[in-house]
Order: C-alpha cells, then structure tokens, then sequence
C-alpha cells in the first residue's frame, strides 16, 4: 500500500513583495482551491445539456498562531497594497511545497496574491492567538 502524505510534509510560505520570506511560520492548517466553473446552456431541439468550463483563479487561506509581531508588519504592507499607499507595487505570493515519501517535491506558487479580511482571535486564557488568512490570485504556477 502506498504511504499517503500528511501535514508535517506540507510547508506553507508567504513571500513579501521585498521577496523576503515573512516570519510567518506556526501554520496550523492550509487550504487551496482551483475556482472552476462549470457552464451549462440548454438549445432547443437538442435532448441534452450542453457544458463547458471557465477557469476563474485560484483562491486558499490557512490558520496560524502569532510567535511575533511580524505579522503586524504583514498586515501593514498589505493594508498598504489596499489602500494605493506603496509607491511600489506590491506583490505578495504563497509557496506550498510537498515532500512525498518518494522523495519527490511538488510545489504550489500562488502568484500575486490579494487577501481578504485578516481576523486575530484569542479564544480564551489558555489558548493561543490565532491568524486567519485568506487570498485568491489568477494564476498557480506547478512544480515537480
């Protein structure tokens, strides 16, 4: 039976647009997801359906735990973005890599990302601070 890949061979990056990799690290969970949809249209005289599909982007967002204030600095670059306040364009992308037990890597590069709302909780006393972070872009780039 062949061994299945779990999440400690997953590693989820966020690159900054000063290509430096931010100090975002304690990712708890990732999700990423190819938007495509599907088209359907329906003719007179015909006894079927007819599809076709459309590639609209790709979209993910993981969950992590603050061991910084590193991501204050994210979250001000993005903001920055948002509001035409760079006088660069800013550019952020996400690398996800899996090592396989093979020992083949594939990589995920979601290119030129833009986020959503950034939420910060703390559930409670004992429990951590946790970051929500969430984007979609128009294009992943695959590596093998």
């Amino acid at each position: 039976m062949a061994q299945r890949i779990k999440g400690q061979e997953v590693a989820l990056t966020l690159i900054s647009p000063d290509g430096n990799v931010d100090d975002l690290v304690d990712f708890q969970s990732f999700e990423g997801e190819f938007d495509i949809e599907i088209l359907e249209e329906g003719y007179l005289g015909e006894t079927a359906q007819r599809y076709d599909d459309i590639y609209n982007g790709a979209s993910g967002n993981a969950e992590l735990h603050v061991e910084n204030a590193k991501f204050f600095v994210f979250q001000q670059a993005v903001q920055d973005r948002a509001q035409r306040r760079s006088a660069a364009e800013l550019q952020f992308n996400a690398v996800v890599g899996f090592s396989f037990p093979d020992g083949t890597r594939g990589r995920l590069f979601f290119e030129d990302i833009f986020f959503g709302a950034l939420p910060i909780r703390s559930p409670g006393r004992k429990d951590y601070v946790q970051l929500k972070v969430e984007w979609k872009c128009s294009n992943v780039r695959r590596v093998v």
